[in-house]
């Protein structure tokens, strides 16, 4: 069966202005690379290589990047403009026209989360399951709203407000990751709508049967500034805890310096730092800990602590607690 893929990255990233006054969440950077390169690579892991893109907010900026991309990811973009935002249901079934509207499957992903799912498995067990869909679930966390509700199955017997009448035995958190089948790509329209309201709910309400494939491994969530900074230094702290992480594991100091000689060996350090091919420090530069930077020069006698910078040119004086991309900051919470 055919099998296709399909990355949302058509939303405003409101909670994560003013970032996204200047780049669409999908290309703000996660440890040096655009987010949206983590859910294309998933998808040619699992040999999807013809993959959908919605475009809203900043429609322009996405393929210059994405465009840049899939030779070396191996997949072959197409692109789904959306002149007024149509939402997860409109934005699928624009994502499947631009497609072609072709009989197979479809495998949406988040442009603005990460995670290192394998989805080979998954894909395979949707098809033979002959389900028309199937959603990437995982265990609920404290502090999260799960709200996707499992029957002794471990299919949906509810989400949100929607339920099938089955009993339930576990709740659940959607990881925005969908399997979606040709028969039921059919029943949404090119128009505004979410897609629980539109699909799924009132498919558990008919009785007919969603499949949920829980996974465990890493998931991020990367919604505010506050959260890109936090997961980048998690996956600092530990690597290894993502598998597609841009970062080197070694037993070293946890000193990424991928660009040396731009590097003054006079420049001062405090681990973790990861500095990409484009940074320049000066001597008596101060940086770190927990700092993540490139297409940027540091001045000397400047600090630089609890922050991820982007595209900055040359800075001085003191940069802590912050996000700066490309001109616009955040403030936020030190570690």
């Amino acid at each position: 069966m055919n099998v296709y893929g399909a990355v949302l990255c058509a939303g405003f990233g409101t909670r994560m202005r003013p970032l996204t006054d200047v780049l669409p969440k999908p290309l703000l950077p996660f440890l040096n690379t655009p987010i949206v390169t983590y859910a294309l690579q998933l998808l040619a892991e699992a040999n999807v290589t013809r993959v959908a893109l919605n475009l809203h907010h900043l429609p322009d900026t996405i393929p210059l990047v994405v465009d840049l991309l899939a030779p070396r990811l191996g997949v072959s973009p197409v692109y789904a403009r959306e002149w007024d935002i149509l939402g997860t249901a409109g934005g699928v079934a624009g994502q499947w026209a631009a497609l072609g509207r072709p009989e197979g499957v479809l495998v949406v992903l988040n442009g603005d989360s990460v995670t290192d799912v394998e989805l080979g498995p998954i894909i395979e067990a949707h098809i033979a399951s002959g389900a028309g869909v199937t959603l990437v679930t995982r265990p609920k966390t404290e502090g999260q709203p799960g709200r996707v509700f499992l029957d002794a199955h471990g299919n949906l017997a509810g989400i949100r407000d929607y339920r099938s009448g089955a009993a339930v035995a576990s709740e659940v958190e959607f990881t925005g990751i969908h399997i979606l089948s040709s028969t039921v790509l059919s029943r949404l329209s090119i128009e505004f709508g979410d897609i629980v309201d539109e699909l799924y709910g009132p498919m558990v309400a008919a009785g007919d049967t969603i499949r949920s494939h829980t996974v465990g491994g890493f998931w991020a969530a990367l919604d505010t500034p506050q959260l890109l900074f936090d997961t980048s230094l998690a996956v600092m702290a530990d690597p290894s805890a993502f598998r597609l992480a841009p970062l080197e594991i070694t037993e070293s100091e946890r000193l990424w310096i991928y660009g040396p000689d731009g590097i003054d060996g006079a420049a001062q350090f405090a681990a973790p730092v990861f500095l990409g091919m484009n940074v320049q420090a000066a001597a008596g530069a101060q940086i770190g800990p927990n700092v993540v930077m490139d297409g940027t020069e540091v001045a000397s006698g400047t600090r630089v602590r609890n922050a991820i910078i982007y595209g900055a040119g040359r800075i001085e004086g003191q940069w802590e607690n912050l996000v700066c991309v490309a001109g616009k900051t955040a403030t936020i919470q030190g570690a």
